[in-house]
């Protein structure tokens, strides 16, 4: 019996809309995604998990054939793109876009890159074009990080609405950070891509975000810090960069802020995946201070669950205690002064 073996498709972005058009026609008028739906959706669940070919072999073995594969891959990456950029015609394209499609591109990212610019006769200029036809045109989420991800390797200005749209998607968002850590003003770029994105992708991106301005220190102790998957992995990196407690010094402060401050407190006191109320340096004088603020700012409920939250940890069981005090600033007075003025603030609340 004969068996035909499928053919590769003859253009596999033709008559198909792009990722980046995808995510410009899910955005609503609050510039961000409706949904995070791509076109490739369908090939992509379809596809199975990397094989376990390898299963036989030991751990040392498996990982020394994978790094040999992938280094094969990476040249013939690298020799593939090379190619386009000395003759960019479509047979060369689609080659390209064919082998950037394959799941294991993506484990090949960074040795290819390395690989490519070794490579003589490379047209930098031409790479370039082809790198920003891959991102605005690429209908395969691999094509278009590895376009995005070539991007990266140039300084221009001209491709920064392309990647930050892109990062949008957080399929997307750590190539375009990428790409964007390499532009003027980049922090101030990363800021405004963080206020699109909620889950593990604003976790990436307020990690590695500079804080060189007041608004972005705003930002992150205000908002900056709520994420869908917990607010304990951003707490202490918002209030430490965020400068909190010169934040919390004010004489007075805004209703956003004392919310802002009060959502912080509570996730590091209710602990979690990083850092804790008792790794945080300045929670002695934080403490105080958002207290200081709440007996002032009584009506604003936003600030009951931060009260709860210090009077809850103030209660927590004498050999907890024994090892806090004497440490960090905490005192017994110090301790029974704020557990006092904590239920004072919370009997006006109506406890």
């Amino acid at each position: 019996m004969l068996s035909f073996k499928a053919a590769a498709p003859l253009y596999p972005w033709a008559g198909r809309p792009s990722a980046y058009d995808s995510i410009v026609l899910r955005t609503g008028q609050d510039g961000k995604l409706k949904s995070q739906a791509l076109p490739d959706d369908d090939e992509y669940a379809d596809k199975p998990e990397r094989s376990s070919a390898l299963w036989r072999l030991s751990l040392d073995d498996e990982r020394t054939v994978r790094e040999e594969a992938d280094e094969a891959l990476a040249r013939a990456l690298a020799r593939a793109l090379a190619r386009l950029s000395r003759d960019r015609s479509v047979r060369n394209r689609r080659a390209a876009y064919l082998a950037l499609m394959r799941d294991e591109s993506l484990d090949a990212i960074g040795p290819a890159l390395q690989a490519l610019h070794k490579l003589p006769g490379l047209n930098a200029r031409h790479l370039y074009e082809e790198a920003h036809w891959m991102a605005r045109h690429g209908v395969h989420r691999n094509v278009v990080k590895f376009g995005i991800a070539l991007l990266s390797q140039y300084g221009s200005e001209r491709h920064k609405e392309l990647v930050f749209t892109l990062g949008k998607h957080e399929e997307f968002t750590l190539y375009a950070a990428s790409a964007l850590l390499g532009m003027e003003q980049a922090s101030g770029a990363l800021c405004e891509l963080a206020r699109y994105v909620t889950g593990w992708a604003r976790i990436y991106l307020v990690e590695r975000l500079d804080p060189d301005t007041q608004e972005i220190r705003d930002w992150l102790l205000r908002d900056g810090f709520r994420n869908e998957i917990a607010d304990a992995f951003l707490a202490y990196t918002c209030a430490l960069k965020g400068e909190l407690q010169e934040a919390l010094e004010a004489d007075a402060i805004d209703p956003k802020l004392f919310a802002g401050a009060s959502g912080i407190l509570s996730a590091l006191i209710r602990g979690g995946p990083a850092e804790d109320i008792d790794d945080y340096e300045q929670a002695v004088p934080v403490i105080g201070e958002f207290l200081r603020h709440a007996e002032r700012m009584r009506d604003e409920q936003a600030g009951r669950d931060g009260v709860e939250a210090i009077a809850a940890y103030l209660e927590q069981d004498e050999e907890r205690w024994q090892a806090r005090c004497g440490s960090g600033g905490w005192t017994r007075e110090l301790r029974g002064a704020y557990l006092a003025q904590c239920r004072c603030i919370l009997s006006a609340y109506g406890e």
